[in-house]
């Protein structure tokens, strides 16, 4: 195993050693290590980015209230009909 140095903080170090300790982690160094690994299996592509901006810039935000929820049930469900 590479062994890898690097300098924090004080508060930050601090928050690892909680975190290390609240998740359940051998040392600050598994829960570093961790952190890498969920970095690298879940990156956004620039494909999922580019949707995600697409949805930012698609107009207004719509309030979603129970009577949105109705209505966009009541669309569901006409188009399901008039696709059978």
């Amino acid at each position: 195993m590479a062994r890898l140095e690097f300098n924090l903080p004080e508060q930050l170090k601090a928050a690892a050693e909680q975190r290390a300790t609240a998740g359940g982690y051998d040392s600050v160094d598994s829960y570093i290590a961790s952190l890498i690994e969920a970095d690298e299996t879940a990156p956004i592509t620039d494909e999922l980015e580019a949707e995600l901006l697409m949805g930012l810039h698609s107009g207004p935000a719509e309030d979603v209230t129970p009577q949105f929820i109705a209505d966009l049930r009541r669309r569901v469900r006409a188009r399901r009909e008039s696709a059978a």
